[in-house]
């Protein structure tokens, strides 16, 4: 595990223990915070956003431990990427407002995540959208299936508020002049697969790239990530204060959790070949669709990111980005040993999609 540091020592005097306490659902701001927050954004952001237009934003799909972060964090670094930021999603009313602080006072703490998963994270680093998507859509975590929403079933309300507060997002990400305009929105969002048909109605023109690994890996990867994710929960004391299931509602998934409950390899390996299922009976729906493996980002990454790039109809990043340059060369690298068993079992779970995708 690496080591945390920071960018000064006030940074480390106010971020340590909101480091230490890292969680994709971030603890509420406290009352001094919303108020300090709310000031600076009425004070410094008055102007509207309205006419920014939310270009071809591209969505990155696929179950946790897939490599959705390693892309994400890859398309993140273009140039013409926004996104939302680690303290915007702990701050989704005044995402403007915190990010001005963080760069105005030099606030940031970077290390692993709390996953223990080799991968670096800071405040700025890309984020899933958890509070956003709470925000827009109002999902309840307990609730182990989610019914199918499309845009009409949203209080217009709710498409509003989705849509200003991409347009503040990239207004965040306004260089020379342009206040954000040209900007491209990417987001990534662990259960979102069975939310394709929604967000495609909520951003017309949206790029969906699915990533797909190998489900005997990516079973294993899940029960680490469900049980890192409740003992932090609990190490935390988030006011949530109840285990969570982090895996995305496909249909089947109240089933299994009462067959073989959420930390098993087989409630696993079924939930990979059942998300694979969703998004592949909604991907013939969607306008835009592009799949990848894992793997094969592994054995040919210029080529697959090149790809990737006409799909997103992005220009291939400059050779002066030091930012992808560091992505991309740490494509494949880990810290940690994974020790993954069980195969038999998965392969029982999921063999047919094992099979559909060469694993």
């Amino acid at each position: 595990m690496s080591a945390v540091t920071y960018s000064n020592w006030y940074a480390k005097l106010l971020l340590a223990k909101s480091f230490e306490n890292q969680h994709f659902m971030p603890l509420p701001p406290k009352l001094f915070e919303r108020a300090g927050l709310s000031l600076i954004e009425r004070a410094f952001f008055p102007k509207d956003v309205d006419a920014l237009v939310i270009d071809r934003p591209v969505f990155i799909i696929g179950l946790p431990r897939s490599g959705t972060t390693l892309l994400y964090n890859l398309l993140c670094a273009h140039e013409q990427a926004a996104y939302i930021t680690n303290v915007m999603n702990a701050y989704p009313e005044w995402p403007r407002a915190i990010e001005w602080v963080r760069k105005a006072l030099a606030l940031n703490a970077r290390g692993e995540r709390f996953f223990k998963d080799s991968i670096d994270t800071d405040l700025g680093s890309p984020s899933e959208p958890h509070s956003y998507w709470q925000k827009w859509v109002g999902r309840d975590v307990d609730q182990l299936y989610w019914p199918e929403l499309r845009a009409t079933d949203l209080a217009p309300a709710k498409v509003r508020a989705a849509h200003r507060d991409v347009k503040k997002v990239l207004a965040c990400f306004g260089g020379g002049g342009d206040g954000g305009a040209g900007r491209r929105f990417i987001c990534k969002h662990p259960l979102a697969q069975t939310e394709l048909r929604l967000i495609q109605d909520l951003f017309p023109g949206v790029r969906f790239v699915h990533i797909v690994r190998d489900g005997k890996d990516v079973a294993n990867s899940l029960l680490k990530l469900n049980r890192i994710s409740n003992e932090q929960l609990e190490k935390t004391k988030h006011p949530h204060g109840r285990p969570i299931v982090v895996y995305p509602r496909v249909p089947g998934l109240r089933r299994l959790i009462a067959d073989f409950g959420p930390d098993d390899i087989r409630t696993t390996a079924a939930i990979w070949q059942e998300s694979i299922d969703v998004v592949n009976a909604a991907k013939g729906d969607l306008a835009h669709f592009h799949e990848l493996r894992y793997e094969d980002l592994l054995k040919d990454p210029a080529g697959v990111m090149r790809a990737l790039f006409a799909f997103c109809e992005l220009p291939a990043p400059g050779p002066d980005n030091a930012a992808y340059a560091r992505e991309f060369a740490g494509i494949g690298k880990l810290r940690h040993v994974n020790a993954y068993k069980d195969f038999d079992q998965v392969t029982k779970f999921a063999g047919r999609v094992l099979a559909q995708y060469g694993y």
